[in-house]
């Protein structure tokens, strides 16, 4: 199969946006379910939102939860609220990854360089030695200038208790429904998975938390450990949970809250999230120190999740932290055991310093989603963000809802992984995913899919060529979808009549009159 991540790399390059096309002598075959779903003339069973590789569901508040947070909100005044709400959403929008040293030293040497360029020659020494002060302090203020304009100023985010009432009302609803989309493909394709203990890190104002407990129940999870620095965040989060009652009981037990990351690796959870967290952290090896710890926090056969926002910067952190997991903390045995020296000679290494073995600090993982495969992003190559959109309704808040518009489009990229090796027996590991928006041209579609193999092509699907099934799949296809194909290499016929013409049929002599 062309699309099986054990075949060679059979696609042609395109140079139309980078992207690569599908072979011409490679035949596309829909899974016989869905086909037979899709080609149906049963109304319902033929409904194409709700095959195998579709994880929809209705991103909206519930009702209660909604109306729970207006009474938290309702001490604000509705015009300062919509005003701030407007301001933090652009601040968050403009956050960048913080600069490493690295990045700031050639930043300023490229700086420094361009002043001198720049700067008209002169004699210095035929200066008095005020004016030659003077011209130095001209020159640092300018250098200081231009650094400044040059490089960002990353801050940490701070909340008292009226901002993380602005967090709450801008962006609960997109979190929730962010982790909703997530949470539901967990559960549809893992249907025996039953999480038991849930560890939120960075948890605000507990999206993450009410988003599992709508997927799974709110008696699922005998424990959840919400984990964030901000103590007015903690305390809004349990005041939502109490109904906006500060002496009232909390709707859900067992929910616990810290502002610092638990110890130990016996404190294991099924669910590890970390949900627009990342970008708190002031370096690198912070950032992956975290997700490292994190990891050790996940039991086996467990997911840890991570969520950033849907722009190159996000898709940064995300990507790293994707191959810091696949390629340093979780690797095979053989892996361990040739880079045994390496690991302990690196000071750079991501490593704790306990008396266990290295091979016991090991423990294999791969890709649940949205990759379908646990090799380099092809995306990272092109500097492409790889981003899923999720439609959400926003927070209807009672005191200018005229003004809400119904539902809104959010971007996100997030990796699920899971702690274990890949089930060979999973259909859905067999299947490309749809990651961006369908081209529709007049008789047929683009679909642009990352396939199994780590490639990412581009398929035209028409229906003379590949069936009213998957023509009818794919113009209904969405971003984040599972495409339930394969694919199988056959042999170019047109090429080979041509070649067998060629070489069979006689030179034909020309006829003259006589």
């Amino acid at each position: 199969m062309i699309l099986s991540r054990h075949s060679l790399s059979t696609v042609s390059y395109v140079s139309r946006r980078f992207v690569q096309n599908l072979p011409r002598n490679v035949r596309l075959e829909l899974d016989s379910e869905v086909n037979k779903q899709l080609t149906s003339d049963n109304t319902k069973l033929a409904f194409f939102k709700e095959h195998k590789g579709k994880f929809y569901h209705k991103n909206v508040l519930p009702k209660q939860l909604e109306e729970t947070i207006n009474t938290v909100l309702s001490d604000i005044e509705p015009q300062r609220l919509k005003v701030d709400m407007k301001l933090l959403a652009d601040h968050l929008a403009e956050r960048h990854l913080p600069m490493e040293q690295r990045e700031l030293q050639t930043i300023a040497q490229k700086v420094i360089q361009n002043l001198i360029d720049t700067e008209p020659r002169m004699n210095t020494l035929a200066l008095s030695p005020e004016h030659r002060e003077e011209i130095n302090l001209k020159r640092q203020h300018e250098l200081v200038k231009r650094l400044k304009s040059s490089i960002y100023h990353w801050q940490p985010l701070n909340f008292d208790e009226y901002k993380s009432k602005i967090y709450l009302a801008t962006n609960f609803a997109s979190h929730y429904a962010m982790l909703l989309q997530i949470f539901n493909e967990i559960k549809k394709r893992e249907r025996d998975f039953l999480p038991v203990r849930l560890f939120d890190f960075g948890s605000g104002v507990g999206s993450v938390m009410w988003a599992a407990m709508h997927v799974w129940g709110k008696q699922a999870f005998a424990e959840i450990l919400n984990v964030d620095k901000s103590r007015e965040m903690n305390e809004l989060s349990q005041l939502i949970l109490q109904k906006g009652q500060p002496n009232k009981t909390p709707l859900v037990h067992g929910v616990v809250y810290r502002q610092f990351m638990p110890h130990g690796r016996e404190n294991v959870f099924d669910l590890v999230v970390a949900d627009h967290t990342l970008f708190e952290f002031e370096n690198r090896f912070e950032r992956l120190k975290a997700v490292q710890s994190l990891w050790y926090n996940v039991k086996p056969g467990g997911f840890l999740i991570l969520v950033e926002r849907g722009n190159i910067h996000g898709y940064t952190a995300i990507n790293e932290a994707r191959d810091n997991i696949l390629s340093r903390i979780a690797v095979s045995a053989k892996t361990t055991d040739n880079n045994d020296v390496e690991e302990m000679n690196d000071g750079e290494s991501l490593k704790e310093h306990d008396d266990s073995s290295i091979t016991k600090r090991y423990s294999r993982a791969h890709i649940f989603s949205p990759c379908p495969h646990d090799l380099t992003c092809p995306k990272a190559q092109l500097n492409i963000p790889c981003r899923i959109a999720t439609r959400f309704r926003p927070l209807q808040i009672f005191d200018f809802q005229q003004n809400v518009p119904d539902f809104e489009i959010a971007q996100m990229s997030y990796i699920v992984v899971r702690k274990g090796e890949r089930d060979k027996n999973d259909i859905y590991g067999t299947w490309p995913r749809v990651i961006e928006p369908i081209v529709d041209r007049k008789n047929h579609q683009h679909v642009r899919l990352c396939c199994p193999n780590g490639e990412y092509v581009n398929v035209p699907i028409s229906k003379n060529k590949h069936g009213a099934g998957l023509h009818r799949l794919s113009h209904h296809a969405a971003p984040g979808d599972i495409f339930p194909v394969t694919a199988e290499l056959i042999e170019d016929k047109s090429t080979t009549n041509k070649e067998n013409e060629i070489i069979s049929s006689p030179r034909r002599r020309r006829a003259y009159r006589t």
